[in-house]
């Protein structure tokens, strides 16, 4: 899969509602709050076209081996593991990328979000900075299924 170009980030920050929703459709990753956390990982994966991502469950949680290197996210087995393991991948991947919720799907059952390169966001928050705000949670430790 491939990341959103320039001109269809435009859109989405410049263009209307069917314009967002058509974005949406296109590049959002679609977490149910049911999701099954191994499933979150590779969804989020398959959006980094340059990048490698594998998932293995175990007793304590995930290893995630991202771009050859093994790291391990505990989870505790509940409902609030949907956002440990977004969370989780968020810090794995956060040199590089930032993953945000779009702000619509938040009172919903099933949350969506985007993942794009950080200096992407930054360059969209600079350009955009109340749309930005509009559109996009940020992920933290708050954030989770209402």
């Amino acid at each position: 899969m491939r990341m959103p170009s320039d001109s269809e980030l435009t859109l989405l920050f410049e263009g209307d509602e069917q314009q967002l929703q058509q974005f949406v459709f296109a590049y959002s990753v679609i977490v149910d709050w049911r999701e099954e956390d191994e499933e979150i990982v590779r969804l989020f994966g398959k959006r980094l076209p340059d990048e490698t991502v594998e998932v293995t469950s175990t007793d304590k949680g995930l290893d995630v081996t991202y771009n050859g290197q093994l790291h391990s996210i505990a989870l505790t087995f509940t409902g609030n593991d949907r956002y440990i393991t977004i969370r989780g991948f968020q810090e794995l991947v956060g040199d590089k990328y930032e993953i945000r919720l779009f702000e619509a799907s938040y009172f919903s059952d099933t949350h969506e979000f985007l993942i794009l390169p950080k200096h992407k966001w930054g360059e969209l928050d600079a350009r955009y900075p109340v749309r930005s705000r509009e559109i996009f949670r940020i992920i933290d430790e708050e954030l989770d299924f209402p």
